[in-house]
């Protein structure tokens, strides 16, 4: 009987004790839920990387004490209606990490309109961002597919779009996907975006930059560039998407990083229509031109230049000579005009021209500069024309019309009272061949008809005349182009004479003669003195 006690106490003791040590662990992970740790990613900029860093959650500003709604935010999870529970937000380092860093950014650009003299709210937005986290349709293995890029969509801006003065702008960050059927750390595909505070700045820029460049901006060579400068720019750091800029990178082996402190080559203008072909050259130069002017006023100049882009410019010429424009507006303004004009010419020479583009400021330097000035009438060189042209067989040329935006030479072939439109359009691949130099003979251009219906002549002319332009178009149809391009080579031969530092005239003709040497060959004054360094 003592023995059935005995283990009757002894088991009642023991299960006290569980039972104690049980409501005790219980009680501490209750405790550890009230007080959970709210940490975010931010920039340590001795280590150059990404740390965690304890926050309140008042520190983001939360317009809501039910859901995750900030100023100018609202963080949906997905493509739910409502934005996220306060109560999933606290102690989760994506959800603050994002937050935290949107309002990071978004008051850095408030800085940077307030510094350039915009009265525009720029980080303003009616309604509200929406910003969507493990957002279903940012990447899809099989709805989005290029072969140009091993790294695909993993974060999405919906450009702002503008209805009755609101704006409806989203970003989209897409969730980590894997592989089902393979290893983790080979196959861990895509990252994370929410959590990475560069990806988050680049994606925050296409806000800003859409309100400007247009809806489609986003895509192009110079959105994408100018969202990676100011990645780099708000960390002060010029390598982008690695493991010390977003702790998800480290076991990615196929992300794209890249610096823009590497030396970069000649700009080249197929860039413009797909930037997959170079992601690294535009923001690498603004990087240059950042080191070149300072972080304050690179910052500022290139907003403003921003702010002055139509929707249809490009990084060059357009977008160059806005940026050399606001900088010498901007200097001029702190500094002074010859301040100005001395910068603006210096970064000419160091940081422009080098990488093979370059603002009005150089115009003197370009081809552009010695081109006449106006109209230029002389008569045909083709011989065999007079026999289709009894009164009037000339060529009238419209050389002031040519320029580094449109480096096009028009011209009329006038035969009798009809004229036959014609064009010249220079070789623009490589725009660094406009500059003026000692080892700088020729220019090469392709002659075409300017019209994509030439073949119909205008329903005004008498019958007699219409005649006459269908027997001028086959002429240069059939004598002057290529059956398959409808085109042929033109040559603007800079002809300097004895001393190469002086063009005495432009001569023009095909680029390959045969036996048409004398049916294309003119001769024309260069403007001013011809004179160049």
């Amino acid at each position: 009987m003592k023995n059935t006690q005995s283990r009757s106490v002894l088991w009642i003791q023991r299960t006290y004790i569980l039972f104690s040590i049980f409501a005790l662990f219980f009680g501490l992970q209750l405790n550890a839920e009230g007080k959970k740790e709210n940490q975010v990613l931010d920039w340590e900029g001795e280590r150059k990387q990404f740390v965690h860093k304890i926050i309140n959650i008042e520190e983001l500003g939360l317009k809501s004490q039910t859901h995750y709604i900030l100023e100018n935010f609202a963080i949906h999870s997905g493509v739910d209606q409502t934005p996220i529970p306060i109560e999933q937000v606290e102690g989760n380092l994506k959800y603050l990490t994002l937050g935290y860093q949107l309002r990071k950014i978004e008051s850095k650009f408030k800085s940077i309109a307030l510094t350039s003299g915009s009265k525009e709210k720029i980080t303003e937005f009616n309604p509200k961002v929406r910003i969507r986290v493990d957002a279903p349709y940012a990447y899809s293995p099989t709805d989005y597919f290029d072969t140009k890029v091993s790294l695909k969509n993993t974060a999405l801006a919906i450009p702002p779009s503008e209805s009755k003065g609101s704006w409806n702008s989203e970003l989209w960050f897409a969730p980590k996907w894997d592989f089902p059927f393979f290893g983790r750390f080979a196959f861990d595909r895509i990252i994370d975006t929410a959590s990475c505070p560069d990806a988050i700045y680049h994606e925050y820029t296409h806000l800003i930059t859409g309100k400007y460049l247009g809806n489609n901006a986003i895509g192009r060579s110079l959105a994408e560039g100018i969202s990676d400068y100011y990645a780099a720019s708000l960390i002060d750091h010029p390598e982008l998407y690695t493991h010390k800029t977003c702790e998800a990178v480290k076991r990615q082996l196929l992300v794209s990083s890249f610096r823009l402190d590497k030396e970069i080559g000649y700009y080249d203008s197929t860039i413009e229509s797909d930037f997959k072909k170079d992601f690294v050259y535009i923001p690498s130069l603004l990087w240059q031109y950042r080191k070149f002017v300072g972080t304050e006023l690179a910052d500022v100049t290139i907003f403003q230049a921003i702010a002055k882009t139509n929707a249809g410019d490009r990084f060059f010429p357009e977008f160059i000579n806005t940026l050399s424009t606001s900088l010498y507006k901007e200097i001029k303004k702190r500094s002074g005009e010859q301040i100005a004009t001395e910068l603006v010419q210096k970064l000419e020479n160091t940081v422009w021209i080098p990488h093979g583009v370059y603002s009005e400021y150089s115009q003197k330097q370009t081809v552009f500069s010695i081109f006449p000035k106006n109209m230029v009438r002389i008569p045909n060189s083709d011989e065999k024309s007079n026999e289709l042209c009894s009164d009037k067989n000339e060529l009238e040329f419209f050389w002031k019309e040519v320029n580094l935006e449109e480096p096009t030479l028009r011209f009329y072939w006038n035969c009798n009272q009809v004229k036959l439109p014609l064009v010249i359009q220079m070789d623009q691949t490589n725009p660094a061949n406009y500059l003026i130099q000692s080892n700088l003979h020729f220019i090469n251009g392709k002659l075409r008809f300017a019209s994509q219906s030439a073949e119909n002549p205008n329903p005004k002319l008498s019958e007699e005349n219409k005649i006459l332009y269908l027997i001028m178009y086959n002429y240069i149809k059939d004598n002057y182009f290529y059956r398959k391009t409808m085109e042929k080579e033109i040559r603007l031969y800079l002809d300097s004479g004895n001393d190469l530092s002086h063009v005495e005239n432009i001569r023009m003709e095909f680029a390959y003669l045969g036996n048409s040497k004398k049916r294309f060959r003119y001769t024309f004054p260069v403007s001013k003195d011809g004179w160049f360094e």
